[in-house]
Parts: structure tokens; sequence; C-alpha cells
């Protein structure tokens, strides 16, 4: 064989091997996908209402009110995509390529991850709940506060969880989250509090030292995002989406909002079909969330022409959202309610991303 020819044989083979190795070669990143979207004005299987209301007078609904999901490849953190997978997504539009770690933190095992996941879920359909209740006015029986989140570098992170429901400090009973700030404050920074919480149904004491707040004047905080857990009497709301199926915290906007259409007259949505995301919590504020790029073509992918992004998020939603697709700028529920009022009117009075 001509030296020419050999040259053209190992290019070949090497070409060859090259592409065996990407297809099977495993990289350390995840790769989103827009995800499945589902409609909190439709139903469970054809059969009943997604969100289910007991207890109080429901109304008709239209139009569409989708929350929307971003899909991870590949599914279990136990794995990880090609490289020739990676290379795709980083061409794609509406894929995004992300390190592991971003979905699947170190030292954390699959099946933790996807239990929080679950937890996630759960709170957020709580909270949805409490949220769309209170905006609404129902009168709770009770209120509760409760653990939002934790901070990981705080003290309260090796006895705190998110949800447990704070009942006293030192012995003090927390009625609202102005009463906790003043129990908390009436100490020096770093303070061991002795905290009472509610967590799966029983009560224990825990001791929780206090860390500076950073702000200018220096008070004494728990590292924690305080939250509310509010019970009602006679009304009932059930949301069927089972937190094993859809996991992570950013559908609460959307599951509060399907809450109020079920609850109130009219039409929430003018007949449109409006999508978005974004967490809530029992106050009614929204917070960001990932993959909203992919969120947003999973929206238009089911022709959605009006999409809610919460505010921390609209830079990532206006770099991929066409013009034809009204991006509504979101801080909290009352302000969405607010917005999609303006939007049937046909005023474009509300805030943009």
């Amino acid at each position: 064989m001509s030296r020419r020819g050999l040259t053209f044989v190992l290019a070949a083979v090497l070409t060859l091997v090259l592409g065996v190795l990407a297809a099977v070669l495993p990289v350390p990143y995840v790769v989103l996908v827009p995800g499945p979207v589902t409609d909190t004005l439709g139903t469970v299987d054809g059969t009943r209402p997604l969100v289910a209301v007991h207890g109080a007078r429901t109304y008709d609904v239209s139009g569409h009110l989708y929350l929307t999901t971003v899909g991870v490849v590949p599914g279990d953190c136990g794995a990880h995509p090609t490289l020739l997978q990676a290379l795709r997504a980083w061409l794609a539009k509406d894929e995004a390529v992300q390190p592991h770690q971003v979905i699947c933190p170190p030292g954390e095992s699959p099946s933790a991850v996807q239990q929080q996941n679950e937890h996630d879920m759960s709170q957020s359909q709580r909270d949805a709940i409490t949220a769309a209740l209170l905006e609404l006015g129902y009168k709770p029986t009770s209120r509760q506060v409760t653990v939002g989140d934790v901070q990981s570098d705080a003290p309260a992170a090796d006895v705190l969880q998110a949800g447990d429901a704070i009942v006293a400090v030192n012995g003090e009973s927390v009625g609202d989250v102005t009463e906790l700030r003043d129990l908390v404050g009436a100490h020096p920074v770093g303070t061991a509090l002795s905290v009472t919480i509610e967590r799966n149904g029983k009560r224990q004491d825990v001791a929780v030292k206090t860390i500076d707040s950073g702000d200018a004047d220096h008070r004494p905080i728990m590292g924690i995002t305080p939250d509310q857990q509010a019970s009602f009497a006679r009304i009932r709301v059930t949301i069927g989406v089972n937190p094993q199926d859809v996991g992570g915290p950013s559908a609460g906007l959307a599951f509060s909002l399907g809450i109020v259409d079920r609850l109130t007259p009219g039409a929430l949505t003018g007949g449109r079909t409006v999508a978005g995301t974004g967490t809530i919590d029992g106050f009614g504020h929204v917070g960001p969330i990932g993959g909203i790029q992919q969120k947003i073509y999973g929206a238009l992918d089911n022709d959605a022409t009006v999409f809610l992004a919460p505010a921390g998020d609209c830079a990532d939603a206006k770099a991929v959202a066409p013009d034809s697709l009204t991006l509504v700028r979101v801080e909290t529920l009352h302000g969405a309610l607010d917005a999609l009022a303006a939007i049937r009117s046909g005023s474009t009075d509300f805030p943009h991303c």
C-alpha cells in the first residue's frame, strides 16, 4: 500500500475510533431540555380536575395555564451524558449543558436527590394552597411560621430543615414572622437559642446559634428564610400532581393561579394559553428557578402566548423569547393576578421582562 493510501486508512480508523468514543464516553455534565407541560386548569386522567376544591363554590375555567418543566439527560444522577450528546446540546438552541453538580450535588446519592425533589414539590403544593386562599381572603383557623430555606453555612443548617414549623423560641410562642424576628433579635449575636419545632407531627427542642445578619444594623438572625403554613376549617384543596413524577419547587406559582381560577368567576386566562414558572411561599412571594430558557421553549411548543417569569429570571427569559410571546415580570401572586387582569382587558400596563 502506498504512503498516501496508508494515510487515508489511518485517518479513517482514527475518525472511527473518535466517533465511537464520542458516542460512549461519559462527560461530567447534564443536558437540560424542554420538559413536558401540565395544565393546572386541566384534569387528571381526563376524569377529575387537577386542582380540586371541596367546601367552597367553584367556577368553570377556560384556556390553559401550563406549569413548565425541564428535562434532564440523563435522568439519573448516577449517569452522565456522552460527549456526543453534550456536543449536540451545545449546538441546539433549546438545550443547555450544565455541570453535573448543578443538578446532582456532590456527595448526595440519586435517591437522596429524588427525595429532596419530592419534598420540594410537596412543599410547593402546600405553599400554593396557603398563598392562594389567603390572597382570596379566606380566614385561616391557624397559622404557623415555618422554615422556607436554611443558609448552608449557618449553624441552623445542622438542626433545621425546610418545612419545620417554628413553635417557640426560648419557651415563648411564635405567632408570626414579626414575633420570630423580635424574639431572635432580643439576644446578642452568637447566642444559642432553644427553638421548639414541629416536624412530621412531632415536637422537639433544638439549639440554634444566631449569626450576624451582615446588614448595617448587624442584627442577630438564625440564617433561615421564613415561610408560613395556614389551616382552613371548611375549604380543602387537593392538587393531582404526584411528587414522584414531577419534582422540585418551581410549579408553585402555576398551582396558586389554578386554585384562584377555580374559586373566582370568569376566566383568569381570558381563554388564552398562558404558561409560567416560579416558586411561591405562603406569603405569595414568587422566587426564581432554573432552566427558564428550556421552559420558554416548552411553552412555545405548546402554543403559549403569555409567559409568567419570576423577576430574577427575566433577563434569561428575554434572551430567548420571541416578540410573539408576552413576558410578564412576576414578584408576587397578587402581581401575577393584576397582570393577567390587565392582559384580559387589552392593556399593556403591567410589568414586562
